[in-house]
């Protein structure tokens, strides 16, 4: 049997969904594992030591899992600390990072920018934002993502209008996969294009991974008699195309995606099996 690709996704908590669903919308027979570090939660007001040595002990279970990539889904921790964890692990560490560059190719002139007070904080942020040419406004909305965690996994309302400042904006970039899983909020919010790095992230990952596309399903073999390729291939075919995502250490986050329409919909569409091991992660 061929090997099956797999890919870890860790974030502190539900941000990392949004990366998932994009990898899942590109690919096939690709086992994905998502671990959440919600006992640690949110990485925002963190230290970047702290978060070094959360995402190192996240990524040694990736390890553990034998994964051919990883992705860490936060852009907080990849300001913080992503070269370091790609010199620690031989598999390939995919970074998060605010999609400053897509804004700029799309004529945004003066984008509104989007992280966490820890992002706004790292040299890795400030070096990326000084090699655009482009008029950023940065923004740290301090409880946007503990509120958007809560929003998803708990089904707890919030307004944006609390939590993000008025003015007027050619567009914004969101600078943490928790604020793209709220992507149609925050445009309808200031009625500009708002754009975020998750595809390219996990273009990046499934590139690494070796499956940056459709997996071979057949081919043509004429010396198989009268069967044709597809009846002959029919069984391997199904098993290959179908993702399997199974939650480690997230039982919140695999509740309400069985539970909720606004999740389960999504990943009906993709083919995919979804389980949870419960273990003691963290």
């Amino acid at each position: 049997m061929a090997h099956r690709a797999s890919i870890g996704i860790f974030d502190s908590g539900a941000g990392g969904l949004g990366v998932l669903f994009e990898c899942l919308e590109m690919s096939r027979g690709v086992r994905y594992y998502y671990l959440s570090d919600e006992a640690h939660a949110p990485y925002g007001s963190r230290t970047e030591q702290e978060i070094a040595s959360y995402v190192r002990e996240g990524l040694q279970i990736f390890a553990a899992l034998g994964v051919d990539a990883a992705v860490l889904a936060c852009n907080t921790a990849t300001a913080a600390c992503v070269e370091e964890m790609r010199r620690a692990f031989p598999f390939p560490v995919v970074g998060t990072e605010p999609a400053v560059r897509l804004a700029g190719r799309a004529g945004c002139k003066h984008a509104l920018v989007l992280v966490t007070p820890r992002t706004a904080e790292c040299a890795r942020f400030r070096a990326l934002l000084a090699r655009e040419r482009e008029r950023f406004t940065v923004f740290s909305p301090p409880r946007l993502a503990s509120a958007v965690e809560r929003f998803v996994t708990e089904g707890e309302r919030f307004s944006l209008s609390d939590h993000l400042p008025r003015g007027a904006f050619g567009g914004v970039v969101l600078g943490c996969t928790h604020y793209t899983l709220v992507k149609e909020k925050i445009a309808r919010f200031y009625g500009v294009p708002v754009f975020d790095g998750n595809r390219g992230t996990a273009r990046r990952a499934l590139a690494l991974a070796g499956r940056d596309g459709c997996p071979p399903i057949g081919k043509d073999n004429h010396l198989e008699g009268a069967n044709s390729t597809n009846k002959r291939l029919q069984s391997p075919c199904d098993f290959q195309t179908e993702n399997e995502v199974i939650f480690l250490n997230s039982s919140k986050i695999y509740n309400r995606l069985c539970n909720e329409h606004m999740f389960l919909g999504r990943f009906l569409s993709r083919n995919v099996k979804i389980s949870q091991d419960g273990g003691n992660f963290f």
